[in-house]
């Protein structure tokens, strides 16, 4: 792909905003276009996080595993945005999982080469994770709100998983039969 017209869609993401021309060619220089179709899964709970994605084009949503091994969605993603962006600070196991609900284009930025920007004091590598930052703080508020929200009124919310539940485990309840 040109270069030019490479750094042009990532400079319309809001995450590399800040970042000058160099700047984002040093991104550019380290990133990977991918296009994947509908029905994949690019980032499996548990892995280890190896890269961060930006979702250009298409949707995806976000699952996690239930205890019972069922999954439960998170939420659903639609471009611009970003994913796995945890992986670049933490490098710890991936929280969820992001499966894709269209073909998507994505562009991969990769822990390692990240990480070689970040050792050599890239202002690039910076700006990125000064920019993420204020994302994951959103993210936590709004995690924050549906949990207030579920306590507002404990037992009809638990009312309300427990027959989720038992739909998903045991097929939908019969219902009770007078005697």
């Amino acid at each position: 792909m040109d270069k030019k017209l490479y750094a042009r869609l990532l400079s319309i993401i809001p995450l590399f905003r800040s970042l000058s021309p160099d700047e984002l060619d040093q991104i550019v220089q380290i990133s990977k276009l991918l296009r994947v179709k509908k029905g994949v899964t690019v980032v499996e709970e548990g892995d280890e996080g190896a890269a961060m994605y930006i979702l250009v084009e298409g949707k995806c949503e976000v699952v996690k595993r239930l205890p019972g091994g069922d999954n439960t969605r998170l939420a659903e993603l639609a471009a611009p945005t970003v994913f796995g962006e945890m992986s670049l600070i933490d490098q710890d196991k991936r929280s969820a999982s992001v499966c894709t609900l269209t073909d998507v284009v994505l562009f991969q930025i990769n822990l390692h080469s990240f990480n070689k920007l970040r050792a050599g004091l890239s202002a690039a590598a910076f700006k990125v994770l000064r920019e993420i930052a204020p994302m994951l703080c959103s993210r936590v508020r709004q995690i924050n709100d549906r949990i207030g929200d579920f306590f507002k009124n404990p037992e009809a919310n638990l009312g309300t998983v427990e027959q989720q539940f038992l739909q998903r485990s045991l097929g939908s309840p019969k219902p009770a039969q007078g005697k």
